[in-house]
């Protein structure tokens, strides 16, 4: 049996999916624990689906000052831990299979004697990657996140009796001090995308993203608009959507605006008249959620978005150029690494709510090529998640 952790977030729970569907597909029972919001997803792969404990957290609005987050990993992880100790030991797994920011996993992982092989679905945080993720979030930021996020750590590490560094709550390399280190590590992302040195204390396999597993969809011939979109967790923003709209109408693009619940639906709708009214022959639609992003890309010419990992993939699948406006550190770090590999266009730092730049960026993505047939290559021979699978399999099997 192996049992299977997730971070309630969906960038952190959907790659690990394909995995599952492939492990029960192999034969094996798979139980995976994760938060009531994916029970349905979890369970359409096939595996067992067991929910985690209610815990103070909200998956619709984390707290993206990585202090604050690591208070709140380490609350979580106290709730979560004593709750599903006893039930972990009960299943006896052979293996965890769990997200690297899964910490509670880790502690019960170390408790159990039962090893662990971590996903990572972003770059990996080493060292390299943290410096840039520090110098992309600039010195102000740095200091409002310890000033405001080193009371709560303090406190949490206080009363967690400072069991765990903060560095192995985040499942970096080389912290392992008091918890057990993963057999390795599944990285969802292309070797070739990493910054600074791709290897690590343990054995780290580059599989690539695992959404790339047979496209349901073929792009109609006729295509013709800007498809908006900041993710999940990053959507909280309506002065962001406006600008991107008001840039796209101005680069001569119809848009399609995937917003969710979290910002003022009112207000975009009533700039989309009027900005239909200027520009004939353009339109928009906002839309709060839909069931599948695929639909909406394969329809656009371009795509704007946050650089998340899971809307870069997709967009890739169907070989559609990107104008990236990441939000938060590690989506800017792989902005620019993406950039650099001919993926799309990284809008200039700064330029978020500037619709003349972003309209110029887009002009920018209109006039490149792209180097499909290369990205497209690197990406098969990453394998994806039968070589994730492949992996976990070898491990079960060698005991490592």
């Amino acid at each position: 049996m192996i049992v299977a952790f997730t971070t309630p977030a969906m960038g952190h729970t959907k790659p690990m999916l394909p995995l599952l569907g492939g492990l029960v597909g192999k034969g094996q029972k798979v139980v995976c624990f994760g938060h009531k919001t994916f029970e349905n997803t979890i369970r359409s792969t096939g595996a067992q689906f067991l929910p985690y404990p209610d815990v103070d957290y909200d998956i619709d609005a984390p707290d993206f000052n990585l202090l604050q987050m690591g208070a709140d990993l380490i609350r979580a992880s106290q709730t979560i831990h004593a709750k599903l100790l006893p039930e972990v030991a009960a299943l006896s797994p052979r293996l965890i299979l769990q997200d690297f920011m899964a910490f509670w996993a880790s502690r019960i992982g170390t408790a159990l004697g039962i090893p662990r092989i971590h996903t990572v679905p972003t770059l990996v945080f080493n060292p390299a990657t943290q410096r840039r993720m520090r110098r992309e979030d600039g010195y102000a930021k740095l200091a409002k996140d310890v000033l405001y996020g080193t009371p709560a750590l303090l406190r949490e590490m206080v009363r967690f009796r400072f069991a765990a560094s903060l560095q192995e709550v985040y499942g970096v390399e080389r912290s392992w001090r008091r918890l057990a280190p993963p057999l390795c590590e599944l990285v969802f992302c292309l070797r070739e995308l990493q910054v600074g040195d791709p290897l690590g204390d343990v054995p780290r396999h580059y599989i690539g993203p695992t959404i790339n597993e047979g496209r349901r969809f073929e792009p109609p011939a006729s295509r013709g608009y800007a498809l908006i979109t900041f993710g999940t967790l990053s959507n909280n923003d309506t002065r962001r959507f406006e600008a991107a709209i008001r840039g796209a109408f101005l680069a001569g693009y119809s848009v399609v605006a995937q917003c969710g619940g979290k910002v003022d639906r009112q207000h975009l709708e009533t700039v989309t008249k009027a900005l239909e009214a200027a520009h004939r022959g353009q339109k928009a639609t906002v839309l709060d959620s839909v069931s599948d992003m695929e639909a909406l890309i394969i329809g656009a010419d371009v795509v704007i978005h946050h650089a998340g990992m899971a809307t870069t993939w997709e967009t890739v699948r169907y070989s559609k150029p990107a104008l990236f406006i990441p939000t938060i550190a590690d989506q800017k770090v792989l902005a620019s690494q993406l950039e650099e590999q001919g993926f799309g266009i990284r809008l200039p730092r700064g330029r978020e709510l500037d619709a003349r730049a972003i309209a110029r960026a887009l002009e920018t993505v209109k006039s490149r090529d792209y180097p499909w047939a290369r990205i497209h290559d690197l990406l098969a021979k990453a394998g994806g998640a039968p070589a994730g699978v492949n992996v976990i399999m070898e491990a079960l099997g060698t005991g490592r």
